[in-house]
């Protein structure tokens, strides 16, 4: 791995060798690399808000599916047929 200051110069070297368009090309390059990527960020978290719904949804199915066999239970016995 090079140094930061040897990565520097070459930077600097391939910056003053690069004409106004290459600049300026380069630039718009990065710009949307950045938008793309926070486009991906964006809908990652919005992927994630969404599972974690699901399994908050998913634990309070749980806890009611623990007790609904219990409920299910006395009904039944109070619906007993003469």
């Amino acid at each position: 791995m090079a140094t930061p200051m040897v990565e520097d110069n070459f930077e600097d070297d391939q910056l003053s060798s690069m004409t106004t368009e290459d600049i300026l090309r380069a630039s718009r390059l990065l710009d949307n690399e950045i938008r793309i990527l926070k486009e991906e960020l964006q809908r990652t978290n919005l992927e994630l808000d969404s599972f974690k719904e699901k399994i908050k949804e998913n634990q309070e199915k749980i806890k009611l599916n623990k007790q609904l066999p219990y409920l299910v239970g006395n009904i039944v016995e109070v619906f007993t047929l003469n």
